[in-house]
């Protein structure tokens, strides 16, 4: 063949090829929804009102139940979005036992650690691996009493509430004893021991127990809380107590920044065999309409903590059918999320503060973990789940639904929006008619997560029928 004859069939064969081509019709775009693979590991806060808290029983942390050992697992609780780790007491524990230990809720000695964790050196080490992968370590403090033989009781004896000769038992617990909070030497003794972990172990906050106790004046926090902050210059301090302020109005304006959303907790144990989501409205309502909490005091939230396990039921037995529907609850309604010591793995044993119940890691209820993980990065990537001020947190509302047993709400700050569904009941086909409509990602889908963290696209507005399986829960964002 020849060059000329050459370049003129392939002038004909290119003809034809975009006539062919012109022919054909165009393709179709894809059509909704589209669905990706979602990385949910390792996200930052976008503000420090985006954060999340996890409270560890270090005895039951790991195998070896110290110190060292949570140590290493660090990092995996750092990808999976904790910001702040609270350990539960680690003071040496009184002479009283209810079991094998005694109560970590009854320190018999403020300046030290119980052996079985560790040392001082120990807790630094932690503390510094903690800092080093941006998370913050919180002490858990008891200062409404000791354990029985603490050492306060021979060197101080002064610092007790002594009845004929003896000293008093709050509330009648024959483990520990009363400490005199109202007098000026006990109070400035305890402010100088939770000082003593600021600057020596770069600890950066409390969970305070028990501040409902009246042996505590309000005077002492107000005292207490800002020599705390100042301990250490530039350094920030942060300091929850463990009560729910709209119950205990006295502990409004002591400076605390955290107090606990006890009552809703209470609440959510109601709803374990729930199907109608009239209840759960009227509790998120009430989580709204405090004053209180629209300026400077935040809440944490939980699902569960060593208090659920000490009644001898765990969330799990609570919370039932609707478990994982409510935890999703918990991360996307209000205030800064709790997990507690082997929640993210569906760990459903009782851990009893004084005992060791080995959380069993290697066998994790997948559904459970991923859903916390996309919960965690929801919480931490989405302005709109910020807790905080009223300001901060924007705003919160409760969308009409054509289903009695669907909860769905919406939270919305400057142009972020996220919607959450959970179905209390048998499969439901609903509308919402006043959802903020527009182009949404569906980052948690109940059917799918066991198997995969994916993330789908899709248009959502009032006429769209969005289909959620039994006991189902669906969260999009905007």
């Amino acid at each position: 063949m020849n060059r000329m004859l050459f370049y003129a069939l392939l002038v004909l064969c290119a003809f034809a090829s975009c006539r062919d081509s012109k022919d054909e019709p165009a393709a179709e775009p894809s059509a909704e929804p589209q669905t990706v693979a979602l990385d949910v590991d390792g996200t930052k806060p976008v503000s420090p009102q985006n954060r999340i808290i996890y409270e560890m029983d270090l005895l039951s942390f790991t195998s070896a139940g110290t110190l060292v050992a949570a140590s290493d697992k660090l990092e995996e609780l750092h990808t999976l979005g904790v910001d702040i780790v609270w350990l539960m007491p680690i003071h040496p524990r009184g002479d009283a036992k209810f079991a094998t230990y005694p109560s970590p809720y009854a320190p018999k000695d403020y300046y030290a650690i119980w052996s079985k964790y560790g040392n001082l050196e120990d807790l630094k080490s932690f503390v510094s691996k903690a800092h080093a992968l941006g998370m913050e370590v919180w002490l858990d403090w008891v200062p409404n009493h000791t354990g029985t033989g603490a050492v306060w009781v021979t060197q101080h004896p002064e610092y007790y509430v002594w009845l004929n000769n003896e000293i008093k038992h709050p509330n009648d617990y024959s483990d520990v004893l009363q400490l005199a909070m109202k007098e000026t030497a006990t109070q400035n003794a305890m402010i100088d021991a939770m000082k003593y972990w600021i600057t020596e172990a770069g600890i950066d906050g409390f969970r305070c127990d028990y501040v409902s106790s009246t042996e505590i004046p309000a005077d002492f926090w107000k005292r207490a809380i800002p020599e705390l902050k100042n301990a250490v210059q530039g350094k920030n301090i942060t300091v929850m107590g463990e009560a729910d302020f709209a119950d205990q109005t006295r502990l409004y304006g002591c400076g605390f920044d955290f107090d606990y959303a006890w009552r809703f907790n209470t609440a959510l144990r109601k709803q374990g065999n729930a199907t109608s989501a009239a209840s759960l409205k009227n509790t998120l309502n009430a989580l709204y309409t405090n004053s209180r909490y629209k300026e400077g005091l935040d809440r944490m939230v939980y699902l569960t903590n060593h208090d659920d396990n000490e009644s001898g039921k765990n969330y799990w037995q609570w919370m039932t059918n609707n478990v994982y529907l409510l935890t999703v609850l918990e991360f996307t309604a209000y205030g800064m999320p709790l997990i507690y010591n082997g929640q993210e793995v569906g760990h459903k044993s009782i851990i009893y503060p004084w005992e060791k119940n080995t959380i069993s890691w290697n066998a994790p209820n997948v559904k459970m973990r991923n859903t916390i993980r996309a919960l965690c990065a929801l919480k931490h990537t989405q302005p709109a789940l910020a807790n905080g001020s009223e300001a901060q947190r924007g705003t919160f509302k409760i969308l009409a639904c054509d289903n009695n047993s669907v909860l769905a709400y919406q939270r919305q700050k400057d142009d972020n929006t996220v919607l959450v569904m959970l179905n209390l009941g048998e499969q439901a086909s609903v509308k919402l008619p006043d959802v903020d409509a527009g182009k949404y990602e569906q980052w948690i889908n109940s059917e799918t997560i066991a198997t995969a963290i994916t993330k789908t696209t899709r248009t959502i507005d009032a006429e769209t029928e969005i289909i959620l399986p039994a006991k189902g829960y669906a969260v999009f964002v905007k």
